[in-house]
């Protein structure tokens, strides 16, 4: 039987990594043994908060606990904190989790599942939002709240809702594009696309991936968030992820296109912006300029460090 490791990264959130171990507490094994399989949590900020409620849901817990710090801010520092233990400790398949969703109670289950079924090197779950989420109009028809098509694929070839919030990566996967501290790179710490990034090169060097639909994750959106300042935020950090994954894996005449195309989009979206009649096509305007704005940023090189804002 193989040993897996769950990694929660988490920065300044005890109340939701608290919600997240509550969740974790009715962890549906079935023919997983639960000695081989450990919930490693990875404190980025630390400061005792994640510690103590460690401490606090430990012995509810059906699995070994752990956690580690990592004291240097950062998505990517904190995600090769939780790689670095999960190998010592001596998992063979590593799945990570957000500690800001709730994982179905088999979400594992059905990723270990999938991948004895196709050895495949990579796993990818899926996620739906919240049935309750409180959206206000002008925000339900946005882009970043429709439900995702498990038949989506990026330009990469991958699933475009692929994330580190319900992945299962193989051991060969972090032990061969390990580069400096860890498989994550440090480039993307702070600007996110990280996990992208590492999506990407392990399909470059030749490793398979599969896709679990079965295993779902909530992706619960805390109330900052569901701001028009929220959205068009993380709108603008979006674009600079993708320019800069554009940037390390296509062609250079192709990244070439997608910088001019940028400028074209700016112009289109302040253009069309007069001429918006509501206030959900005024967000749907707002997100067009905001986007094309955050490429056009990345694409002369500035980077918006948006983890390290949020974090304070």
């Amino acid at each position: 039987m193989v040993r897996v490791a769950v990694c929660i990264c988490t920065c300044d959130r005890a109340e939701l990594l608290a919600r997240l171990l509550a969740v974790l507490e009715r962890i549906e094994l079935r023919d997983l043994p639960p000695e081989n399989v450990l919930v490693l949590i990875v404190d980025n900020r630390p400061d005792g908060r994640a510690r103590a409620v460690c401490e606090a849901h430990a012995a509810a817990l059906p699995v070994a606990l752990r956690l580690v710090e990592e004291p240097t801010p950062g998505i990517s520092f904190a995600r090769n904190r939780a790689v670095a233990a999960a190998c010592a400790w001596g998992a063979d398949l590593v799945a990570f989790l957000d500690d800001d969703d709730i994982p179905a109670t088999d979400w594992l289950w059905r990723l270990v599942t999938r991948q004895r079924e196709t050895e495949a090197d990579l796993v990818f779950g899926f996620y739906r939002l919240p049935e309750d989420l409180p959206l206000p109009g002008w925000l339900r028809d946005s882009r970043y709240f429709r439900p995702p098509d498990p038949e989506d694929r990026d330009r990469y070839g991958l699933p475009g809702w692929a994330g580190t919030y319900n992945v299962l990566i193989s051991r060969p996967v972090l032990e061969r594009l390990t580069t400096g501290d860890g498989p994550f790179r440090a480039e993307f710490a702070s600007s996110g696309g990280e996990d992208m990034d590492l999506f990407i090169r392990a399909k470059a060097a030749g490793f398979t991936y599969a896709v679990a639909t079965a295993s779902v994750v909530v992706r619960a959106w805390e109330p900052d968030r569901l701001t028009m300042g929220g959205i068009l935020r993380r709108g603008f950090q979006r674009a600079g992820s993708r320019v800069m994954l554009a940037r390390a894996h296509l062609p250079r005449a192709q990244v070439r296109r997608l910088a001019w195309n940028s400028w074209g989009k700016l112009g289109k979206a302040l253009l069309l912006l007069p001429l918006v009649w509501s206030r959900q096509r005024l967000v749907a305007s707002l997100l067009g300029v905001t986007g094309a704005l955050g490429e056009v940023w990345a694409w002369s090189g500035l980077r918006y460090d948006f983890y390290l804002r949020r974090r304070g």
